[in-house]
């Protein structure tokens, strides 16, 4: 039977899950809001009746996994941050044992990241998908006065680390790796959006710009990767 012109024609019913894969479905509506995301550009498009029409199953079915779209939009930025940390890790991996080279080429695979997928990176801090009092709440210090992050911990923990490694091996002057870090991700991030943001201005290549940008920020004295 033809689809009434001008609407959009319903998605194939999705044959029900089997006995205790519930986690299943539950991946699989992460991944439809995902997918939802990445055409649109924005967690926006992101709503119940949407995610379920991208799935193939009916809306009431997702209060089984999610207690509502914000939940959903968090359990995507989860797995993005989750995505970017694993990048990071097999960026540094990628430059065998020099601290600086691993430290730099974590940095480069972070923005490499955030340009390949813009719309992912662009939901990690949109801020939509947590209430304003607990978006500007400040972030909490842990016993070693190092902040805890709700997301992105690992990603950032990652980029201490490779700091602390510089100054572990005397190539770098860092006297507060946690600061230092900060003032690298911040210009990471800025690489990101900036770039994103105003394609058409004459960026310098993203590599060499990385490059300088982490080694003028780390404090690193020693050689650089080539």
């Amino acid at each position: 039977m033809n689809t009434t012109a001008g609407l959009v024609p319903p998605a194939p019913r999705r044959q029900r899950n089997a006995r205790g894969q519930g986690s299943r479905l539950t991946e699989d509506i992460v991944t439809g809001a995902l997918a939802l995301i990445e055409r649109s550009g924005s967690d926006e498009a992101v709503t119940l009746r949407a995610v379920a029409r991208e799935v193939g199953i009916a809306a009431p079915s997702i209060y089984a996994h999610f207690a509502d779209r914000d939940a959903i939009v968090m359990a995507v930025t989860l797995r993005v941050f989750d995505e970017l940390a694993e990048e990071v890790q097999q960026g540094s991996a990628s430059a065998g044992q020099d601290p600086v080279g691993r430290l730099v080429a974590g940095c480069e695979a972070y923005v490499s990241y955030g340009l390949a997928h813009p719309a992912r990176y662009g939901v990690l801090f949109s801020g939509h998908h947590r209430p304003p009092e607990e978006y500007c709440a400040p972030v909490p210090l842990g016993p070693d006065s190092r902040p805890v992050l709700e997301f992105g911990a690992e990603a950032f923990a990652l980029l201490v680390r490779g700091i602390e490694d510089c100054v572990e091996a005397g190539v770098s002057d860092s006297t507060d790796a946690v600061a230092d870090s900060t003032a690298v991700w911040v210009a990471l991030h800025g690489a990101v959006t900036l770039r994103t943001a105003l394609p058409g201005y004459p960026w310098p290549e993203p590599g060499s710009f990385v490059r300088h940008l982490v080694l003028s920020l780390a404090r690193i004295t020693g050689p650089g990767p080539g």
